[in-house]
Formats: C-alpha cells, structure tokens, sequence
C-alpha cells in the first residue's frame, strides 16, 4: 500500500485501502472529527487537481508509492469562501446595473452582459449553496430551515424567473426593469445570507 502523509505526518490505516477512492473516504471519515478537510493530494510528487473525480477514485495505490495530503481547518475554508462570496456583491449589483442600461440603448453587447451576468449569478448562488451546506444549512423548506435564507433563496429565484420570462417575449425593456427592481435588490441583501451561514458556521 502507497505510505501515506496527512501534514507531513504518516496516517496509520487499520484496514489497508486498496484504491484511491476508498483511502478518501476514510480520510474524510477521520478528519471531519478535527473538522479538517482534504484540499490538496499528490502521488509520487505529482499534483492530482481532480482528486475527488469519480475518475480517480478507481486508481490503485499498490502502483504508488507514497501520497501526500494536505489538509486544512474546514470552517476556516467555509469562511474564506464566503468572504469571496461577499467581495463579489459589489461588482455584481454594478453589473447588474450595466446590463439594465445596455438593454435600455439597445447596445450591440447587451445580450453578452445578460448572460455573463446570470453565469455570474448562479456562481453566486452555487457558492451560497456549497458554503451552506458545509455548515450544515438547510437550504430548503425542511422543518429547522432557517426562515431568512429560504426567503433570500426564494426572492432571488423569483427575479431570475422573471428575467428568464422577459427574455423570452423580447421585451427588453421590461427585463431592464426587472435588473433595476427585482435581480439587484435581492443582491444587495445577499450578505444578510452570508452572515447567516457564517454564523451557522462557527464551533
């Protein structure tokens, strides 16, 4: 079996895991109790980026002969990312903004900015939903759902529907209103939701 150091310190294994993906999973298994994650693994030296892909939970370690892990504090993760969350808020409401006045003159590259934007969006709310999820947020109408972010989550899936609506009957100066009064209101607030998850967050 490949010698395996978590920190630079030999992890013993009381049953010898023979693939990648099982050696994982009792990682996970173990770190979660000093809420650690895995964030970095190389075999032999080589960086494996995609270590969590279904691809690479096959491969056999008796071909490597020693893995390194780095493992970090997870709610120190779960803050960073919420962090960046939070600074893109700013540059989003802007874009928001930019898009509305694009589709109002009818500029040639109107149609780009909306899309760049929703890809933007959902990012956002991708983000919201991983960083939820680590701390163990519910994010759906679950009994103990906190009532704040499944309104958030709700008021900013009904912008985006509308937008969707609009697009769809090319009326565009309708859509720019509803960047203006439905999409940006409900970014602009989007850190009441991150203050929600960091405060789940905290031990």
């Amino acid at each position: 079996m490949a010698h395996c150091l978590v920190n630079d310190t030999p992890e013993p294994f009381e049953c010898r895991p023979e693939t990648w993906g099982q050696m994982l999973d009792t990682l996970d298994r173990t770190l979660v109790a000093d809420r650690r994650v895995v964030t970095a693994v190389r075999f032999d030296g080589v960086d494996q980026p995609s270590f969590r892909s279904d691809g690479m939970a096959s491969a056999d370690l008796s071909r490597i002969a020693r893995v390194d892990i780095d493992a970090d504090d997870a709610t120190a993760l779960l803050m960073g990312a919420v962090d960046a969350a939070s600074d893109s808020l700013p540059r989003l409401v802007t874009g928001v903004r930019v898009a509305a006045a694009a589709l109002r003159s009818g500029a040639s590259d109107a149609q780009a900015q909306l899309v760049a934007l929703v890809g933007a969006v959902q990012a956002l709310v991708a983000l919201t939903i991983a960083a939820a999820t680590a701390a163990h947020v519910s994010m759906g109408e679950a009994a103990g759902a906190d009532p704040h972010l499944v309104a958030a989550c709700h008021q900013l899936e009904a912008a985006l529907q509308v937008l969707v609506a609009h697009q769809a009957d090319e009326r565009w100066s309708a859509l720019a209103d509803a960047l203006d009064d439905s999409l940006s209101p409900a970014i602009a607030t989007w850190d009441d939701v991150l203050d929600r998850i960091r405060e789940r967050a905290q031990p």
